[in-house]
């Protein structure tokens, strides 16, 4: 190679790893306040996160087990679309999710089931695998249909959404069935 041509990439892959840890650290301080866990678990758990797809986990990796975690509880933060599992400082798992509640401290049932028909406000949505809140008329679900409107594909853009529910993707809908009841879901 000529002198040129490795002068060239040494800037191209300094401008590469430039960019990733500009990236990272912006990911880094805009987290670091709304966010109870560890830095390390949230950035690592950030980086296997996938596109929304109603069909898809939300992250690439396999669902951690959920039985027998200490100090289990669950944060959704409304403006960013996600819904954190986190055991004791621990992000165990990030779920893509639409979250249609006004920011309150919830608890989860025992109440969980496959097939459920939520109408709030003119807009009916029919979920699988529900999961049950401690305030009345109030569920984390997949959507099905909306209106009589399949949902497909990124569902978190949808036009219509129902009230009182948090929806996810169906395959996260059925591992947060494994939810221990009691478990706190704090919204903000």
């Amino acid at each position: 190679m000529n002198k040129e041509l490795k002068i060239m990439f040494k800037i191209g892959f300094s401008l590469l790893a430039l960019l990733l840890i500009i990236i990272n650290g912006h990911s880094w301080i805009a987290h670091k306040r709304t966010l109870p866990g560890t830095d390390s678990s949230f950035q690592v758990a950030v980086n296997r996160l996938r596109h929304p797809q109603l069909n898809h986990p939300s992250e690439l990796a396999r669902y951690p087990r959920l039985k027998g975690q200490p100090a289990l509880y669950l944060v959704a933060i409304r403006k960013e679309r996600r819904l954190y599992v986190i055991s004791g400082h621990q992000v165990l798992y990030i779920v893509n999710a639409r979250i249609n509640l006004s920011p309150v401290t919830l608890h989860i049932n025992h109440s969980r089931g496959n097939q459920i028909f939520n109408q709030n406000n003119n807009v009916q949505q029919v979920g699988t695998n529900w999961l049950s809140l401690s305030q009345a008329d109030t569920f984390i679900e997949a959507p099905v249909e909306v209106n009589n409107h399949r949902v497909h594909g990124n569902w978190l853009h949808a036009r219509y959404h129902c009230a009182n529910t948090i929806d996810v993707s169906k395959p996260d809908a059925y591992w947060l069935q494994d939810l221990p009841a009691g478990t706190r879901l704090v919204i903000k």
